[in-house]
């Protein structure tokens, strides 16, 4: 029996082949699969994915996957040679979106301190006590 981590790179690898070419649906967009997390038990297989495009061509492409999650179960099943194929679900991976809005907020905020005068870290007489 595979250790859990080879058998998530092996349906990584697989379920990204059949999506790129055996899955013909015109709906898919451009769809690149990050991550497979599968549970203790094997029986459902987390596949999150990202689409390049607005919301709309998201949504069309979620569609796509849950049209197509039978024949990726069966070929699953075939091609790793599995008893039982694992449940597949489907989810939109928001990392890098998430990623580059706090880039944008960390840019902004140097750009704030870039404009700030410098403050002065020397201490004026009067307050030094002497």
């Amino acid at each position: 029996m595979l250790r859990p981590e080879k058998l998530e790179d092996q349906v990584h690898f697989l379920l990204s082949t059949l999506i790129q070419r055996e899955l013909r649906d015109p709906d898919l967009g451009f769809l690149t699969l990050t991550a497979v997390r599968m549970t203790g038990d094997r029986g459902i297989a987390k596949v999150y994915y990202t689409v390049l495009g607005e919301e709309a061509q998201q949504e069309k492409s979620a569609k796509a996957l849950a049209r197509g999650t039978g024949f990726l179960r069966t070929q699953l099943a075939q091609r790793l040679r599995l008893k039982k194929a694992p449940e597949l679900r489907f989810f939109l991976d928001t990392t890098l979106e998430q990623g580059n809005k706090m880039e944008t907020l960390f840019a902004e905020l140097e750009q704030e301190r870039a404009a700030r005068p410098p403050e002065s870290d020397a201490v004026p007489e009067s307050e030094n006590g002497n």
